[in-house]
């Protein structure tokens, strides 16, 4: 053998020694990637942007980083906003869940949580000092986290106030109209059912190739609300009851059979997604929507930018029931956001994963979050509060501006896991509605009109029932009784509405289809569990 050979054989077994004593002592490069490294999956809706490389997306990753004490890598799974739900739904039911993932809006987990898919959560209490911190302070907070065992299954979104805790009613979806059509030809913005169908009827005689009447989210919830009903179960002050056997279903029902039959509803009501309402809106093909989302219309407003005006107020009455109830939500005291997340039981660093969660509940992620960087995005003020920077403020468009940056206030961004976020920013950041409220036109972000935020809270006539409805907690069995009994009742009822308000069935039919509803279903048995657990709330309070 040659000297260089023999030199070579040395190395190789003086190598070959080092390596073994170095997995052994746990020091190899493989083990130090597993030490140094943090990964995890995670399934998020998306707005079509990159969360993670925006200023405040990369911002986040370095924070968590430190915090973490090493480097953290995320595998993303981003989903179109508009396909979240299904998509998430079909995953779950093959059991292909990530590691971290938001659940499809209102979903019931009890199910996962009964199949072993999702982490308990209470058995790491410890380990989430700022989520349990924020918990405190909500009304009723753990019941409302927890199940009728005490289990936790999901984390919460967070929605911190926005106004004083007495005053100010913040309402998420409203009616909205073209202001400018209807100032043109006189027509006053309606405050009641009949003032919306006669502005309806002059519109179709203006542009009788026009539908003027449209809905967002395929839905005729103002026409409930002004009945003071839902199309579901719900808390009516006293006890709960199903909205569809009450007089104000059929009534609300009637009245869009009305506006269909005169071609005054458009006829794709039902399917109707964001961007044909939106397309609609723009090309004139409508001009009245029954509901919207707040902000929506004056999007539509900076996005036409040619002297069309989309309005917001409040949903129109019918004077037989009173005012009518609006989408009013808790912006008055610590609460709970519509989101909920899930860890998957099959994760591999439960603890580490939990107490990277719980971070972003802490008041440094928060701020971050929302309201991006100090001194690029907000200064903070003597008083010790964050305020956006003049650029930002004074900007034609503040989300729009706001997304160079890629904070949670801006329009199209949510950094991070998308789980937090201080509400003062919003009212902070908000860019310019149109609204009538009381007759009266302003153009002022809704969270700062006079009309809104002078109302007392929680006592005003526009409010709710189901604003103060008790919490309830149902036990696995009970949801799942529930699901058995309601889900096909839903789903007929869902098909018979849209027959009822085309006239593909008359009102003729009605006794025969509640009592197909009854039939269908034991709504008593329903009703019963939901009370039951009513007086189980209140004899605990």
């Amino acid at each position: 053998m040659s000297k260089l050979a023999k030199m070579f054989v040395l190395g190789l077994a003086v190598l070959m020694v080092f390596s073994a004593c170095s997995n052994k002592s746990g020091n190899s490069v493989a083990d130090e990637d597993n030490q140094d490294v943090m990964r995890f999956s995670v399934t998020l809706p998306s707005n079509g942007v990159d969360n993670p490389n925006s200023l405040v997306g990369k911002e986040w990753q370095k924070r968590m980083e430190a915090y973490m004490g090493k480097k953290v890598e995320i595998k993303y799974n981003y989903i179109p906003s508009s396909e979240y739900d299904e998509k998430v739904k079909l995953m779950i039911a093959s059991d292909d869940l990530t590691d971290f993932f938001v659940t499809p809006l209102f979903y019931d987990t009890s199910e996962m949580a009964e199949q072993g898919q999702l982490l308990e959560l209470t058995q790491y209490k410890d380990l989430m000092p700022n989520y349990m911190n924020y918990i405190s302070k909500v009304k009723n907070g753990m019941k409302r986290v927890t199940d009728a065992d005490g289990k936790m299954y999901t984390f919460k979104e967070t929605s911190t106030p926005r106004f004083p805790e007495d005053r100010g009613m913040l309402i998420q979806n409203t009616s909205s109209y073209r202001y400018d059509v209807f100032k043109a030809n006189n027509i006053k913005i309606p405050e009641t059912l009949d003032e919306f169908y006669e502005a309806a009827k002059k519109l179709k005689e203006l542009y009788p190739n026009k539908y003027p009447v449209a809905t967002k989210f395929n839905s005729l919830r103002s026409l409930f609300s002004a009945n003071h009903i839902r199309d579901d179960i719900f808390w009516d002050g006293e006890k709960y009851v199903y909205g569809v056997l009450e007089e104000g279903y059929k009534d609300a029902l009637q009245f869009a059979n009305k506006l269909y039959a005169e071609k005054l509803l458009d006829p794709e009501y039902t399917i109707d997604t964001d961007d044909t309402l939106k397309r609609k809106a723009l090309n004139g093909d409508n001009l009245m929507w029954l509901t919207q989302w707040f902000t929506t219309p004056a999007e539509y407003t900076r996005t036409a930018d040619d002297g069309k005006i989309f309005a917001v107020s409040l949903y129109p009455d019918n004077p037989k029931y009173g005012k009518a109830w609006q989408e009013v939500v808790n912006g008055n005291t610590p609460d709970l956001g519509w989101g909920a997340y899930g860890v998957s039981s099959k994760v591999k660093n439960p603890e580490e994963l939990i107490k990277f969660i719980d971070y972003q509940y802490s008041d440094e992620m928060i701020r971050l979050i929302t309201w991006g960087i100090e001194g690029t995005t907000y200064t903070v003020g003597k008083d010790g509060f964050p305020t956006f920077v003049d650029s930002l403020k004074t900007a034609k468009d503040p989300w729009l501006e706001g997304d160079k940056y890629g904070m949670r206030a801006s329009r199209n961004y949510n950094p991070g896991l998308q789980m937090v976020s201080d509400a003062r920013a919003f009212v902070d950041f908000a860019a310019t509605d149109y609204t009538v409220f009381n007759g009266k036109y302003e153009e002022v972000p809704i969270e700062k009109s006079q009309f809104l935020t002078s109302l007392p809270m929680p006592k005003n006539d526009y409010v709710p029932s189901w604003l103060s409805e008790p919490l309830i907690q149902l036990t696995g069995n009970e949801s799942q009784r529930i699901s058995e009994i309601m889900n096909p009742v839903k789903t007929f009822v869902t098909e018979e509405q849209a027959k009822f308000v085309a006239g593909k069935n008359s009102f003729d039919n009605w006794q025969a289809f509640i009592d197909k509803v009854k039939k269908m279903g034991n709504i008593d048995e329903v009703l019963k569990i939901y009370n039951d657990a009513a007086q189980r709330a209140t004899a605990n309070e």
